[in-house]
């Protein structure tokens, strides 16, 4: 009697191990935080993989060019608009073919930040 109530100890013991690996464990791991920071505008985004999607990537930079765009109109610094152009050129919204000549002027992309930095994620 003493055997059997021992074995379902373990047993059950055994059996919340195996949950907690195969249900809770990818769970905690899965959620994801990570932070994009320059100068004084940061962005912190959550994502549910390994590494976050391309366009929730596109998103956060975006974001974090309209923290700066707005950083850069209180006080201008060469830094901060290289930066929105760079994060511009490579993230930003090119409708047309002479879009990347048209807001390549530090000033045009501020005016236009809602248009060219696009932060919607669509999620299928």
């Amino acid at each position: 009697m003493e055997e059997r109530k021992t074995a379902a100890v373990v047993l059950g013991i055994i059996a919340l191990i195996v949950i907690f690996f195969t249900v809770m464990l990818p769970a905690i791991n899965d959620n994801s935080t990570q932070t994009l920071a320059f100068k004084n505008c940061a962005v912190h985004f959550k994502y549910n993989s390994r590494e976050p999607g391309p366009d929730l990537y596109r998103a956060s930079q975006n974001k974090l060019a309209h923290c700066l765009c707005k950083s850069y109109q209180q006080n201008p610094d060469t830094a901060v608009g290289n930066h929105i152009i760079k994060i511009y050129l490579e993230y930003g919204n090119h409708y047309g073919a002479d879009s990347v000549r048209r807001y390549k002027n530090i000033d045009s992309i501020i005016k236009h930040r809602n248009d060219v930095l696009d932060t919607l994620v669509l999620v299928d």
